[in-house]
């Protein structure tokens, strides 16, 4: 299950990276690709949830469930931003990216460790 996680975050996260380049660029933001990378996301939350609360305690899983939980709400806040059909804050993308890098890295070794 927490192998289908990561690779979900993988493929949520590299829909997140065409959707920055596009904003970055000024160019038009999907709005079924920004949904299809959210739900997508919130999929692979859910999945690493149900791991980290039936499963064995592997805290790297906890720590990453923590860091993309972070990352799902400064998500939340650049699709009302969306929503709003305003450019959202650079520094709310960057970090949004930033944290959810991070919650992938933990991820990661988590699996690697484990």
């Amino acid at each position: 299950m927490v192998e289908v996680a990561l690779l979900s975050f993988i493929v949520a996260m590299t829909g997140g990276g065409v959707l920055a380049v596009r904003g970055v660029r000024r160019q038009r933001v999907s709005l079924p690709m920004a949904l299809a990378h959210g739900a997508l996301a919130l999929t692979a939350l859910g999945l690493l949830a149900a791991r980290v609360f039936n499963g064995p305690r592997v805290i790297l899983f906890n720590d990453a469930l923590l860091v993309f939980a972070l990352a799902a709400v400064g998500g939340l806040l650049l699709f009302i931003f969306r929503l709003d059909k305003e450019a959202p804050p650079v520094v709310v993308v960057v970090l949004h990216a930033l944290v959810a890098s991070a919650g992938l890295i933990l991820l990661v070794a988590g699996v690697v460790r484990h």
